[in-house]
């Protein structure tokens, strides 16, 4: 059986990536570290894979960009990769696109990693993308490969530090949102989103602030009724109309859960936004012939872009971790939210649910 880089790597008693550094020629190995490759290469006759080694130094430096349990064809996902690729074409890098899909329960020894990851020195630094669990992290870093996250689909049960990271301000786009519609004259804002999923949870945080500073009771519905969000906004819009409480404004934790409650508002024949205000997040989603709708926007490219910068970065200093760049997102208006009339006025009953505007 042949002797593989894992073999050396037991044998020196070091990481993968340590031997993989000093096979391809990187010059910030310990010099230590590289005698016990060395010697462990030499003791077990390990001949490294010439082809591999040849596309390693002499193309360009490869970033790989990793997109986990998630869909490249989501707008969001698809725009976050073009501004990796136009960063990476400027700075004379490489991008390796690959999937991945995992479970958050699998072994780190059991992960079927990708080939990019399998294949030591091929990427200079990865880009994890999509939604992302611990154990993953973990063989990554086992495999002293240096790596870049998007944070903001992280789904951790602790705490990481805000390093080597790049991620959107969901918390307080979210509460600008909420702000807004307070500052429209509306009381009754119910907030849609599972807040079983941290994302979901952060944009309740801001929706939550802003609710709490204006002295307002928060109405919630952050059961999952569906996997398919906007299923899950039809749904979810559905009970919010079975309870019969009045209500004038929505705020959706993102775009498709947004037009599936507006599917349900016109369905029960309320107007967007003459009855109900609605607000999305993402600003990415927009079904065919369904008017623009006002939405909390992320730049994907800007997200993209900067997760690039970062991993050049990581490629020249492997070791230091980086500060988490935070890029803002902003309010964009489109005519789905206006000001609530005043009370007393005859119009205020079409904020009824199950009324009809005659």
């Amino acid at each position: 059986m042949a002797v593989t880089i894992k073999d050396v790597a037991t044998r020196a008693g070091v990481a993968l990536g340590t031997v993989s550094r000093v096979i391809n020629g990187y010059p910030d190995v310990n010099p230590r570290l590289r005698e016990h490759v060395e010697k462990a290469i030499r003791e077990l006759n390990y001949r490294p894979n010439a082809r591999a080694q040849s596309f390693v130094r002499d193309a360009s430096p490869i970033i790989s960009y990793i997109l986990s349990n998630r869909n490249f064809f989501h707008p969001i996902h698809s725009r976050i990769l073009q501004g990796v690729e136009e960063y990476c074409e400027e700075a004379g890098f490489f991008v390796l696109y690959t999937k991945f899909q995992y479970t958050a329960g699998t072994e780190v020894s059991e992960l079927r990693l990708p080939r990019v990851l399998q294949s030591h020195g091929i990427a200079d630094c990865v880009i994890l993308a999509g939604t992302n669990y611990e154990n993953f992290l973990d063989a990554v870093e086992e495999l002293g490969v240096p790596y870049v996250l998007l944070a903001n689909n992280f789904v951790t049960s602790g705490k990481r530090d805000p390093v080597d990271q790049v991620r959107f301000d969901e918390l307080n786009g979210a509460y600008e949102a909420t702000k807004y519609l307070v500052h429209l004259g509306h009381e009754r804002i119910w907030y849609i989103g599972d807040l079983a999923l941290p994302w979901f949870r952060v944009r309740y945080d801001g929706y939550l602030k802003a609710i709490k500073e204006h002295k307002l009771e928060p109405l919630v519905q952050t059961a999952s009724l569906s996997d398919d969000p906007f299923a899950n906004g039809h749904d979810s819009m559905e009970m919010i109309l079975e309870g019969k409480e009045p209500f004038t404004a929505v705020f959706a934790g993102n775009d498709d859960m947004a037009y599936g409650a507006w599917e349900t508002l016109r369905h029960h024949g309320l107007d967007v936004p003459h009855d109900v205000s609605l607000v999305g997040f993402g600003g990415q989603y927009r079904p065919l012939k369904i008017p623009q709708l006002t939405t909390v926007r992320v730049d994907s490219e800007e997200v993209g872009w900067q997760l690039a910068k970062m991993a050049v970065q990581k490629t020249k200093s492997p070791r230091q971790k980086l500060p988490e760049v935070l890029i803002p997102t902003t309010l964009e208006k489109h005519g789905t939210c206006r000001p609530l009339l005043p009370k007393g006025d005859e119009a205020k009953l079409t904020h009824l649910p199950h009324s009809k505007r005659t």
